[in-house]
């Protein structure tokens, strides 16, 4: 892979948690005994993720970022004081759609829980009109449509949650996108969050053994594609991230380290991670609400300073060989010197120019790629970018430009193709290797005109190979038809032998 610079993305929110102490996390949070119970052994540890199902394919909108922040979370017991979770976090519920945010994990005293209130603000949908078979966005046509804020209230069915003494449980909370959303002849005119938010709209998934997904028996949920500026003490490596606090995870002789460790220079092992380095991190959350570094990517090397990078959709087809466009997901701040605010306005416009010079690259993970992925290596012209990629971007420089929705222009030295979030019905059963999308359940602005995507699947043993995670199907096998699945995939293009190469595959409840 040629290439002298690497990537940032955030996907997840975090904070770093410990069930003894709350270091690392934002000043007040409270990870111990939040309901006022004795802290002993008569608590349970209750560990909750956030997730996001998408518009019901075919979708009817092209939406590029849902932006949304949780304030907090607190389960309201039968009798006893109310606990909470911290927060905020900011999410970008495209990202959801495959992955999951960390919320938290606390102690809790034993007991019927029955509900949870959720506190949501900063609500924002940015999305595009198209030409139907054109790829990418009709020109000028990128709007974003701003929501209030609410506190819905979740109720527990079947009479509520029950906790033992001592007991590991997790929970998922889901937000159904489209139930949120009014939407007119594919234009997004309101955002719907209110403190009546129906059930239907907010739900939960309960993790552990009894969630399909490639998991152990003792693994909770997949908290994949973390990224930030790094720390490390001993096997412990801490992302810090832009928007969503700071998130450690311990390494172990079967984490698994990407070729970038090699490309940039370090060892395949936990000495990869280096301060100040820019990274991205699967963890996996355990059973007892500690978090496992499953697997390792740096995207840069060490540096205090300049260290600056934006992650984003391509949004247009670029014409230039010099500029281009992407609606933003996520962002890495430097530790110092920053060109960026904090925190990143996630769903912003931005019109990137590319220095002389720029380097691109592929962030492959060790994931099964094409042959022909080294046509998007080395020093490049814009118009090799396809409308629907996630590309990360070293900033060099960032202005506000004003406009509705406020507009941003940049310039990057350094363009890492990354990982598109998408959901459509399978037209095919897995058969260990791939599986394949019905192209018309697909976003429209990505311009689909063969009838079939082919998806690609790895299935490596860590700590030797990368591999395919799955939540709510066991593996590649056990993909079927006629099932809506969301992926976290690299795209290359729908004429090439594997359009998308994906790291995560989520079957929608």
């Amino acid at each position: 892979m040629n290439r002298t610079k690497s990537f940032f993305l955030f996907t997840l929110l975090a904070s770093s948690i410990a069930l003894s102490a709350c270091s690392g996390l934002p000043q007040g949070t409270c990870t111990v005994n939040c309901g006022g119970g004795g802290g002993g052994s008569t608590d349970a540890t209750v560990s909750l993720t956030f997730q996001a199902i998408p518009l019901t394919p075919p979708p009817n909108t092209n939406i590029l970022s849902y932006s949304l922040t949780i304030g907090g979370l607190s389960l309201t017991p039968a009798t006893g004081n109310v606990v909470n979770f911290p927060g905020p976090f900011t999410v970008d519920l495209i990202r959801l759609q495959s992955d999951s945010a960390f919320l938290g994990s606390v102690l809790v005293p034993a007991g019927t829980y029955t509900s949870a209130t959720v506190s949501l603000s900063a609500a924002s949908v940015t999305y595009c009109s198209v030409t139907q078979g054109v790829p990418g966005c009709t020109s000028g046509t990128v709007t974003q449509i701003i929501g209030g804020a609410a506190a819905p209230v979740f109720t527990f069915p079947n009479g509520g949650l029950v906790l033992s003494s001592a007991q590991e449980a997790g929970l998922s909370l889901v937000l159904n996108m489209g139930q949120t959303l009014t939407v007119t002849n594919s234009a997004v005119t309101a955002i719907v969050l209110t403190n009546t938010l129906p059930n239907v709209s907010l739900s939960t998934v309960t993790l552990g053994s009894a969630h399909t997904s490639s998991l152990t028996s003792t693994q909770l949920d997949y908290i994949d594609d973390v990224t930030g500026s790094v720390t490390v003490s001993g096997n412990n490596v801490t992302i810090t991230t832009a928007n969503y606090g700071t998130l450690t995870a311990v390494a172990d002789s079967n984490t698994y380290y990407s070729p970038n460790c090699t490309t940039l220079g370090f060892a395949n092992a936990v000495a990869c991670a280096q301060a100040n380095q820019v990274a991205s991190a699967d963890i996996i959350l355990k059973q007892d609400g500690t978090l496992y570094l499953a697997a390792y990517d740096p995207i840069s090397a060490a540096s205090a300073t300049n260290n600056d990078w934006i992650e984003g959709t391509v949004v247009f087809t670029p014409t230039s060989a010099t500029q281009f466009h992407i609606v933003a997901n996520d962002a890495t701040v430097s530790t110092s010197s920053s060109l960026l605010p904090k925190p990143f306005p996630i769903g912003s416009p931005i019109t990137v120019n590319l220095a002389a010079n720029a380097i691109f690259g592929v962030d492959t993970q060790g994931l099964t790629v094409p042959a022909d992925y080294t046509n998007f290596t080395g020093n490049l012209a814009a118009t090799v970018l396809l409308p629907g990629q996630t590309v990360a971007l070293h900033i060099t420089s960032y202005a506000t430009t004003g406009g509705n929705p406020t507009g941003i222009l940049a310039t990057t030295d350094a363009v890492e193709l990354r990982f598109t979030r998408i959901a459509g019905t399978s037209a095919t059963t897995g058969n260990g290797t791939t599986f394949a999308y019905s192209s018309s359940t697909l976003p429209p602005y990505f311009g689909f005109t063969t009838a079939q995507q082919l998806v690609e699947l790895t299935s490596g043993t860590p700590p030797s190979g990368a591999t395919t995670y799955y939540d709510g199907v066991t593996g590649p096998n056990t993909i079927t038809a006629s099932q809506t699945y969301s992926i976290r995939a690299l795209y290359f293009g729908q004429f090439d032998a594997t359009p998308f190469v994906a790291a995560k595959v989520r079957l929608n409840p």
